[in-house]
């Protein structure tokens, strides 16, 4: 192969960069000649060329080996002291147009979401491969890491106090162990920064005190703060909270509220690989591809307007089923854990993430289903009467006129306090879920009727 055509390193990159001379600017250089300038010094500095992603400029370290964020203000700021002499360069709207120069030179949307999957830790950079094996490799500019955990991951060592508070959630029976599997797998793929691949969010439902806040308390411990969000998908109509989201590894919302709809289009937008559009407050909009893991806590389903299976084929849900008696609560237990089981958690959720590779995706447990299946039906009224035993019986085979089924429908909604949809909006709301239970709506080739197949009505 010829020698110009040998792939070259980023540390051979680097040294070949860093020892590049810059170019002296001209007092009366133009805003692009002093962008390109302010972009040569940081490349010289590192020998690696900065990139503009999430908003931010993202320069590599050499000395942590890891790349660190400046924003659009601190570019600004940097460039007025800089070169403040300049002719050109004089006043505050200057810094901001050459800042924002520098943005769209330097712009790579993709620079983090095409980076290796995995996690630095210790010295080394920890990932799975695709067989589905844990290795690591000495950190370099290369895997675009962002933060380091301080310990390695510890394999095959005891963690007695983080296998208590997991038996204690989920028991340890064959559904407990179920429910083991699927929060090790979505964890660990979280944490390696490939569940957003899978298009999947993790639920983390139940009662309080079953075990939910300290799972993820502990989680949190694992990463700095400044690469863990907090924002909820009831605020991702927002470009402002979407924006909160760039940047982020983890998302980990400590509890959902029960009452406020999650808007389905830019969620399935966020979580779908989709490339979206955030806005810091004050500076133009950008684009981006959310490459963070989403957890989020729940003691209530929320609602929803969505009703398509897309929205809910991006939830996996584990049920934390045991409430610990009052009184009896461990208050200091995500303190021990993280003190004495730290590397034995990061163990196993690589683990988790190499289960997964192995199995090529998510698993749903039996609890996940049914789950789903009652939270579809809370966000469909349709749902919510077909399924109700009391108005209507499922019989293979049975065919009704479908305006009988809307009028029980009406009487069925008077009666239990629920507005009632129209009846276009009950025949699509009725299509939208009742097939998986074996109805469904059609019309009548002879007569052009509408019926609906597999529903009786008692009432």
């Amino acid at each position: 192969m010829p020698l110009d055509l040998v792939p070259e390193a980023a540390d051979q990159k680097a040294a070949r960069l860093s020892s590049k001379p810059i170019d002296a600017l001209d007092a009366d250089a133009t805003h692009y000649r002093i962008a390109a300038n302010y972009i040569d010094v940081l490349t010289s500095k590192s020998g690696i060329k900065p990139a503009f992603c999430f908003g931010s400029l993202w320069r590599y370290v050499p000395s942590t080996k890891l790349w660190v964020e400046s924003s659009l203000d601190a570019i600004a700021a940097a460039v007025g002291a800089e070169y403040q002499g300049l002719k050109l360069c004089r006043r505050g709207s200057d810094y901001r147009q050459i800042a924002n120069l520098v943005s769209f030179i330097c712009a790579d949307d993709s620079f983090f979401s095409d980076a290796p999957a995995g996690i630095a830790a210790g010295s080394d950079f920890w990932t799975v491969t695709a067989e589905g094996d844990v290795v690591s490799e000495s950190l370099s500019a290369d895997h675009r890491q962002r933060l380091k955990i301080s310990s390695p991951p510890v394999f095959d060592a005891e963690a007695n106090l983080f296998g208590m508070l997991l038996d204690n959630a989920f028991g340890i029976g064959e559904a407990g162990m179920a429910q083991r599997e699927l929060l090790q797998m979505a964890m660990g793929a979280a944490c390696i920064r490939v569940l957003w691949r899978h298009r999947t969010v993790l639920m983390l439902y139940g009662k309080t005190s079953t075990g939910k806040s300290t799972l993820l308390e502990i989680v949190k411990s694992l990463f700095p703060a400044d690469v863990v969000g907090a924002t909820s998908p009831q605020n991702w109509g927002s470009e402002y909270y979407v924006a909160a989201l760039a940047g982020k590894m983890l998302n980990l919302v400590g509890e959902i509220d029960p009452h406020t709809p999650i808007p389905g289009g830019a969620f399935k937008a966020v979580t779908g690989g989709d490339v979206v559009e955030g806005r810091h407050p004050t500076h133009r909009p950008f684009s981006f591809v959310c490459d963070a893991g989403h957890i989020f806590n729940a003691n209530r389903l929320p609602p929803t307007r969505d009703k398509d299976d897309a929205f809910y084929r991006r939830w996996r849900i584990v049920e934390f089923k045991n409430p610990i008696p009052v009184g009896q609560e461990n208050t200091r237990l995500a303190e021990r854990i993280i003190a004495e089981e730290h590397g034995a958690v990061l163990g196993w959720l690589l683990d988790g993430a190499a289960r997964l590779a192995k199995r090529g995706g998510l698993p749903e447990t039996d609890e996940h289903v049914r789950l789903v299946q009652y939270w579809r039906a809370s966000n469909n009224s349709a749902l919510q009467f077909l399924l109700d035993a009391e108005y209507c019986e499922t019989i293979a085979g049975h065919e009704i006129k479908a305006s009988e089924v809307f009028e029980s429908y009406r009487k069925w909604a008077s009666e239990t306090g629920v507005k009632p949809l129209g009846r276009n909006g009950f025949y699509e709301a009725a299509e939208d879920g009742a097939g998986r239970f074996g109805m469904r709506l059609f019309v009548d080739a002879a007569t052009k009727t509408k019926l609906f197949s597999g529903v009786s009505l008692k009432k």
